[in-house]
């Protein structure tokens, strides 16, 4: 983790720091210990994505400044319906690992507009257990880093590349495999 914390954007460090001053009992928090009044600042930021089904994860919810960059409510969508086919398959094996054993993940994404703003985004990503107690949710901070941070409501258009992702361990191990194709 060491790594990936050196690289990790204001907002996402402010993620990671929230929740890991939670109680983790066998390594992965339940969702109700985790109060979003703590990051204030990074809700706008913050998706909280849920399976559904053994291959279906469906945002709960997404903060607004997500919302505004793909131009439309983003609660309640099926996952799959956001992004590009390829995107589609790194982002649920992605999950799917991350809950499976449980780890942690950080990626970047290129992303392009319908108004033909391309940008980069850094995803960190973390698991949380629901109120069985399974492990099948996953909280999500999802922060630009271009620097011409546009404020206008764009059109939806999907993930064009996931181009990088890494899991990191918070105390069961990480995946032997990656999810981006080489």
């Amino acid at each position: 983790m060491d790594s990936i914390f050196a690289r990790l954007q204001p907002a996402s460090q402010k993620l990671w720091a929230a929740w890991s001053r939670l109680p983790r009992p066998d390594i992965v928090p339940a969702r109700s210990s985790f109060d979003p009044c703590d990051i204030p600042s990074i809700l706008p930021f913050i998706s909280l994505i849920e399976r559904t089904e053994r291959d279906e994860w469906r945002v709960r919810l997404a903060g607004t400044e997500l919302e505004r960059r793909w131009g439309r409510e983003l609660s309640g969508l099926i996952y799959a319906e956001v992004l590009s086919s390829q995107a589609v398959k790194v982002t649920h094996c992605e999950f799917d690992a991350i809950c499976r054993k449980p780890c942690g993940s950080w990626s970047l994404r290129h992303l392009e507009l319908r108004s033909g703003r391309r940008l980069q985004t850094e995803t960190l990503r973390l698991p949380l257990r629901d109120r069985d107690g399974g492990i099948n949710l996953i909280i999500s901070c999802n922060g630009e880093l271009s620097p011409d941070l546009m404020r206008e409501t764009d059109q939806p258009r999907e993930i064009v590349t996931v181009f990088e992702q890494e899991f990191f361990d918070i105390g069961a191990g990480v995946p032997a495999f990656s999810c981006v194709p080489a």
